[in-house]
């Protein structure tokens, strides 16, 4: 196969690792890919040289010629996949939950773009079914496929530095509102005489007040690390105790996936998109979005219940083998053939 992905950045994010994954798995086997981007610099270019490592051709001309297909990643390449379609086989990888759905909403374009692109792949089917339901009213239901993410076996290696005889809970995603960091700040910060730190792993943007005052209050306690490469980030997973994600809104985030693969237990917030993945009490612990009292207590219950942990870790060890290479990587491989299949 020959495929031309199409994405706007290469930047510390879970959309961005998927491709890279599924880029690695298909030069592995000897097809042809090329990676279009707009001209990179800084933290939106992080990953470039593992996307280079790989044999990938990466350029800034979107040229269609010697490609079977064109994948677009992410809802921000619909105008470039759009002058695409009707002139080669279309893919649209979407990896946004309502976000996403809001952005489109007001654009009429993309919103054309979902009945006109060759095949639709989405990271889970609560995703489609729940979330962007209403935007694929009347498309053939071949047009619509759900390809989970893949998670590599975790790594040895060491874990990070963290102080001795206190507990750690990492949270791994890019720091911005959306991802709401600021409540697990807040609750940590409300347990004063827990010995509890607190580490946010990923490229910092912005933290909602009083984010910033908490951090400033005990640095040695309020972790900031800014973007890391893909195997530090998995030092952080080997030293914590706790994993958190307290975000507003997702697709299906691969970071609690990859906790569970380090066998470290996950707290997450009551989103749409863990329904038949992360299960309340069974495999993880669940909360509303914003109740940071709920999530202090559970932090607080975990740290102090070592029986607890390991109930729940020992039970989400079966969540990482539902986003196995073999598994997501026929998936995705059986879609952009038949995209191509379907054109033909």
């Amino acid at each position: 196969m020959r495929a031309l992905f199409v994405i706007h950045e290469l930047a510390l994010n879970g959309a961005v690792t998927a491709l890279l994954q599924q880029v690695r798995r298909m030069r592995a086997r000897g097809d042809h890919v090329t990676v279009a981007t707009p001209q990179l610099e800084g933290p939106v270019a992080a990953l470039l040289p593992q996307f280079r490592e790989t044999g990938a051709e990466i350029t800034r001309v979107l040229d269609l010629k010697g490609h079977d297909i064109v994948v677009g990643c992410t809802i921000f390449v619909g105008g470039v996949l759009q002058s695409c379609v009707g002139r080669l086989p279309t893919a649209w990888w979407i990896h946004e939950g309502r976000v996403g759905v809001e952005i489109l909403l007001g654009r009429p374009q993309g919103r054309q773009l979902l009945q006109r692109v060759g095949k639709l792949i989405f990271p889970s089917r609560i995703t489609m079914e729940r979330i962007w339901a209403p935007l694929l009213v009347g498309l053939p239901p071949e047009r619509v496929e759900v390809v989970p993410c893949f998670v590599p076996r975790p790594a040895q290696g060491p874990p990070a530095p963290k102080r001795p005889n206190r507990g750690l809970v990492v949270c791994v995603g890019s720091v911005y509102p959306r991802k709401r960091q600021v409540d697990l700040l807040r609750a940590v910060a409300m347990l004063p005489n827990a010995p509890l730190d607190c580490a946010l792993v990923g490229e910092f943007t912005a933290l909602d007040a009083p984010g910033d005052d908490i951090v400033r209050s005990d640095p040695a306690r309020f972790i900031l690390t800014g973007g890391l490469a893909p195997d530090v980030v998995q030092s952080w997973y080997r030293a914590a105790d706790v994993f958190c994600l307290p975000s507003g809104d997702e697709s299906m985030p691969l970071a609690p996936i990859e906790a569970a693969a380090h066998d470290v237990p996950v707290v997450l917030t009551n989103l749409e998109c863990y329904e038949g993945v992360w299960r309340h009490g069974i495999n993880a612990m669940i909360y509303p979005v914003g109740d940071t009292e709920m999530l202090a207590w559970y932090l607080r219950m975990l740290m102090q219940t070592p029986g607890m942990r390991t109930r729940l870790t020992a039970a989400a060890r079966a969540v990482p083998l539902r986003f196995s290479e073999q598994r997501s990587g026929a998936l995705f491989d059986t879609a952009l053939a038949d995209a191509i299949a379907a054109f033909r």
